[in-house]
């Protein structure tokens, strides 16, 4: 596969659209609890880039957890066919939850 400069070029003006915005926004925040998404625990910056990766692949993001409690929540509901998972979660540790995420839903790959 190759990519045009017209590929490259769209992605990078995408992506500070994406940064350009998300520091905008952040400037009339007074607090981290305003940019509530997955439980108040992430950071804009990694939200901004869940987006530019939601959108560059056929792949979709359907949950983001912000703690190991939620994440094991977000897996039951949502029963995805893929999960990336951190290994230093809040609440316990990444790998107590892929213990539990493949003795309860064995067929689902965990990263």
């Amino acid at each position: 596969m190759e990519l045009s400069f017209l590929d490259i070029a769209s992605f990078l003006l995408f992506f500070l659209i994406v940064v350009g915005v998300s520091m905008y926004k952040s400037r009339k925040e007074e607090s981290g609890e305003d940019f509530f998404l997955a439980g108040r625990g992430l950071l804009w910056p990694m939200i901004g880039l869940s987006l530019i990766a939601a959108n560059i692949s056929t792949e979709q993001i359907v949950g983001q957890a912000g703690n190991s409690h939620q994440a094991l929540k977000a897996i039951e509901r949502l029963k995805p066919d893929t999960v990336i998972l951190d290994i230093r979660l809040p609440g316990s540790s990444g790998i107590e939850v892929l213990k539990q995420v493949k003795a309860q839903h064995p067929q689902t790959q965990v990263i």
